[in-house]
């Protein structure tokens, strides 16, 4: 039976190429997973891809209703989603020593969290609601 990062190969190989690029990329996947199950165990995960965006003009007018002209770039943010029963958001990042948590069942502002991370995580979960 093949693994998760096994069926996802074409996948990688779409997005990053082949040889060395695709390589170091499945390599990145495989830290990433190896993260996620340290974190929360076994079960299904997704992955995701964000590509990077660099503006060649405009920079930020697109903020004010602008006009911006942007492309992506050949890097990304990536990340491994698992479904929970828990009805929290727990996000787990490199770089930061805590995860940050919103509970789904406390959308409301909470002033303190203004310009954090968690407040956008809380805002991003409100609009999808």
């Amino acid at each position: 039976m093949k693994s998760q990062l096994e069926k996802l190969e074409p996948f990688l190989k779409e997005l990053y190429g082949t040889g060395g690029a695709f390589e170091r990329q499945k390599r990145r996947y495989e830290r990433l997973l190896e993260t996620y199950r340290k974190q929360f165990g076994d079960g299904e995960v997704q992955f995701f891809s964000s590509p990077g965006r660099t503006e060649i003009g405009g920079n930020h007018t697109d903020h004010n209703h602008g006009r911006v002209l942007a492309a992506s770039v050949n890097l990304d943010a990536i990340a491994a989603v698992g479904k929970t029963d828990r009805g929290v958001v727990t996000i787990h990042s490199e770089g930061y020593d805590q995860p940050f948590v919103v509970n789904l069942q406390e959308l409301q502002i909470v002033p303190a969290e203004q310009g954090s991370t968690a407040a956008l995580i809380r805002g991003i979960a409100y609009r999808l609601q």
